[in-house]
């Protein structure tokens, strides 16, 4: 039993240590993943952002550059043909209008093949040298992009260059007689490029090999975890991001510390549970055993040493009391007569289980119709009516449904009623009004009959004048109503005042339940019972306490009855 016992609380120490290790390398393992997917999904959506913002710069500018090279008076002015304030008039006119859809405008070039002219303001000589020779160099080339730095404020320039063909019908029609070059300075590039720090960002340009836009994180080939490129539309742009792989642990390397020293804290707190359960519950059980195997049982007066003051020791103490008596009594016999003892004890249980299981509801309905044939036999229809009523009642209150409709509860309340009338010798009156649109409304099934139960031994009972009880069922706003009204004595100010507590929700209501089995208040238990089945909206108030007292009960028209 010592290995037994031993090697089975070691198992049992093994399988929290494996089952945190297991979890702790899931933990881990997941959290990595996860951060490593959401570094990739913001450098993706990141460099796609980016590459939107460029490809619409990309598309207004050549937008303008067709807006210029198809303009009458750009061909005009170059063939020399124009008046010049109808020119500097008309180009007012087309530059207000590029700068409405292309607000980094800086400038507009147009070049005859020898000179440029600037249309919205004065470049630097460095600037038009640069133009000119991509210019010089590039001839008759259709659409393209060129990048120019500034030598001293390292500022970046985005240019496209658009030759300039004659289109009107002339001897000079299809000759290539300029270009137009529109000049731009990107504000929001670098502005996107330095709002994110976690993702290496870097705007190329491929003809050149330049990196032209770069975020203020650095990295080494040797740190690349991931990378995403993407080329922009119609340049020899390609906007790059790079995640990191130290970034990509940062969190992993966070909580690693914390990680391990939980797995720390948790091994110590196993191996003190393992050093208590040892020395209070392991050892102790051993003794014992080594003692119950050492006792000769041959021997009469045979005593444990108890040396625990804990269970184990009152175990051994109740040990010894056995043998005690086992000393004194003849251990076979008793053994028999226990036996025999029992197994009368277990016949007779049975029999009366058998007996009382007999007694069930159709022996009920069969004693009330008899009860009912003996009165209708002398003359006696009251009493037959209320034995009919009766088993209506009983059988309606133990069937299974929970919901039953609103005229089905209303044929037992009045069947109870009319009880009640009998009972009371008329003295108590009672009418129901229910409007034709709530008649098939579902509502939980005997809610009514408490409420007007209390209505009549809390409140009418106790009145001389004749009791008058109403009950209106009614809809309104999307909520099924039912009015108790009565002219009893009403509610007792400190009975009403701690109700009103526990209906309105200001304290629970069960600690109301002796109060409600004392005074046989059911109002509670039916407010509890509505607000479970339908929801916290619904439920019972107190409208009027006394003269006359007016209890309200707000229900669900449409409820889930599914369940």
């Amino acid at each position: 039993m010592k290995k037994s016992l031993s090697r089975q609380f070691i198992i049992i120490l093994l399988i929290p240590i494996l089952i945190i290790t297991v979890t702790t390398c899931i933990i881990l393992s997941y959290t990595y993943q996860k951060q490593a997917d959401t570094l990739i999904s913001q450098c993706s959506s990141t460099v796609e952002n980016i590459n939107l913002n460029m490809t619409s710069l990309t598309s207004n500018m050549q937008k303008a550059g067709r807006l210029f090279t198809a303009s009458k008076e750009t061909q005009e002015l170059l063939l020399d043909t124009s008046d010049d304030r109808m020119n500097r008039q008309s180009f007012s006119d087309s530059i207000e209008g590029t700068k409405s859809y292309l607000s980094d405008l800086t400038d507009i070039i147009i070049w005859n093949q020898k000179d440029t002219f600037s249309l919205v303001s004065y470049i630097s000589l460095d600037m038009e040298r640069f133009i000119k020779e991509n210019l010089e160099s590039a001839g008759s080339e259709l659409n393209y992009f060129r990048f120019y730095i500034t030598p001293q404020t390292q500022q970046i320039y985005m240019m496209h260059f658009s030759p300039i063909y004659v289109t009107s019908f002339s001897k000079e029609f299809s000759k290539h007689i300029g270009d137009v070059v529109i000049i731009c300075k990107p504000r929001m590039l670098p502005q996107l490029i330095n709002s994110v720090k976690d993702i290496n960002l870097t705007i190329t340009d491929t003809a050149t090999e330049k990196i032209l836009y770069q975020n203020e994180s650095t990295y080494s080939p040797q740190q690349v975890f991931h990378q995403i490129a993407q080329p922009v539309s119609y340049t020899d742009l390609k906007i790059t991001g790079t995640i990191m792989t130290d970034r990509s642990f940062f969190f992993y390397d966070s909580y690693i510390v914390f990680i391990l020293l939980l797995i720390a804290l948790s091994a110590l707190y196993i191996l003190y549970i393992a050093i208590a359960v040892q020395r209070t519950i392991i050892r102790p059980i051993h003794h014992l055993n080594s003692q119950i195997e050492k006792a000769d049982h041959e021997k009469n007066n045979i005593q444990l040493d108890v040396s625990s003051d804990n269970e184990i020791g009152s175990i051994a103490t109740q040990i010894n009391e056995l043998l005690a008596k086992i000393t004194n009594l003849n251990q076979k016999n008793i053994a028999s007569q226990t036996r025999l003892y029992e197994m009368e004890i277990s016949k007779k249980q049975t029999q009366l289980y058998a007996y009382q299981s007999q007694i069930n509801p159709h022996f009920l309905y069969n004693m009330l119709q008899c009860m009912r044939g003996i009165s209708l036999m002398h003359g006696m229809k009251q009493v037959a009516l209320i034995c009919t009523n009766m088993a209506d009642l009983f059988r309606y209150s133990i069937k299974g449904k929970n919901y039953v409709k609103l005229h089905e509860e209303f044929d037992i309340i009045d069947k109870y009623l009319y009880m009640i009338a009998v009972r009371f010798r008329d003295r108590i009156s009672y009418t129901i009004h229910m409007d034709d649109n709530v008649i098939e409304c579902a509502i939980p099934k005997m809610i009514l009959q408490p409420l007007v139960e209390n209505a009549i031994f809390h409140g009418l009972e106790s009145i001389e004048e004749p009791g008058q009880l109403e009950i209106i069922c009614y809809l309104e706003d999307e909520v099924l109503h039912v009015k108790i009204v009565d002219n009893g004595i009403g509610f007792k100010t400190d009975v009403l005042k701690e109700l009103t507590k526990v209906l309105t929700g200001e304290v629970p209501g069960d600690i109301f339940d002796t109060f409600n089995e004392k005074k046989g208040l059911g109002i509670i238990n039916i407010h509890n019972k509505i607000q479970l089945y339908e929801g916290n909206q619904y439920g019972i108030s107190i409208q009027h306490a006394k003269n006359p007292t007016i209890v309200m009960i707000a229900l669900n028209p449409e409820p889930d009855i599914s369940s």
